[in-house]
C-alpha cells in the first residue's frame, strides 16, 4: 500500500475523497456546482462537483474509469496527469454552466475521466511508436476514436453509453471538454518525441501509402 502511495498519490486521494463524499449522507449536495449561481460564489464546488455522484452506478463506473487511467497517467508523468486534472476540474463545470443550460447542477468525474483516457490512450500510442509497434498503434488509435465516437452518441441520444441516466441529465459537453484537454496534453507528449521515433513514424505512415 505504502509503494501506491508513493507512485499514485494524487489518484488515490481523490479516490479516496469521492468514496467518503458518496457515503456520508447529504454531502453531495453541499459539494455540486450549481450552472445558475454565480461561479465566483463556487469556487470550491467547481473543484468538489468532480468528486459527487448521482448514484451508485454513477459512482462505480466513473470511480473504476478513474483509478485506471490515473494508474497509467500518473505513473507517466504525474506532471502532465496533474495539470490535465487542474484545467479539467476547472474548464468543464465552467463550460457546462454556460452552455447545457438544461443542467441546474452538475456532478461527476466522468469529464475527468474522458480527459485521462485521451492522455492515457496518447501515452500508449507513443510507446507504440517508440517500439515500432504499428499494430498497436493502431489499436490504440481505435480506442481514441472509440472516445470521440461515445462523446457523439452521446450527444445524439441525450444519454450516457454506459451508466443509466435516470435521474439526472447526461452532460457530454463534460466529456467533450475533458477529451480536448487530455488529447491536447497527449499530443504535446507526443510532439516532445525523439527525432528518431518520428522518423519511424513517418516510415510507417509511408509503408501504409505506398503497400
Amino acid at each position: 500500500m505504502y509503494q501506491l502511495l508513493k507512485e499514485i498519490p494524487i489518484t488515490l486521494t481523490i479516490a479516496t475523497a469521492t468514496l467518503m463524499v458518496f457515503l456520508i449522507p447529504g454531502l453531495e449536495g453541499v459539494l455540486d456546482y450549481q450552472t445558475n449561481a454565480p461561479a465566483l460564489h463556487q469556487l470550491l464546488q467547481i473543484f468538489t462537483c468532480h468528486t459527487a455522484h448521482w448514484s451508485f452506478d454513477h459512482l462505480l463506473w466513473d470511480l473504476v474509469m478513474f483509478v485506471t487511467m490515473g494508474v497509467i497517467c500518473e505513473r507517466r508523468n504525474s506532471t502532465q496527469f496533474a495539470i490535465v486534472l487542474i484545467l479539467s476540474a476547472i474548464a468543464i463545470p465552467l463550460f457546462v454552466s454556460s452552455f447545457s443550460l438544461e443542467v441546474s447542477s452538475y456532478r461527476g468525474l466522468s469529464g475527468l475521466d474522458t480527459a485521462l483516457f485521451g492522455l492515457a490512450v496518447l501515452y500508449l500510442v507513443r510507446s507504440a511508436i517508440q517500439e515500432q509497434n504499428w499494430p498497436g498503434v493502431g489499436m490504440y488509435g481505435f480506442l481514441f476514436f472509440g472516445m470521440m465516437g461515445k462523446i457523439a452518441y452521446e450527444y445524439f441520444v441525450g444519454g450516457t453509453l454506459f451508466v443509466s441516466s435516470d435521474g439526472f441529465t447526461a452532460v457530454p459537453l463534460a466529456h467533450l471538454v475533458g477529451a480536448v484537454i487530455g488529447t491536447a496534453m497527449g499530443l504535446f507528449d507526443i510532439s516532445r518525441m525523439p527525432k528518431f521515433s518520428l522518423a519511424g513514424w513517418k516510415a510507417f505512415q509511408q509503408t501504409g501509402v505506398t503497400g
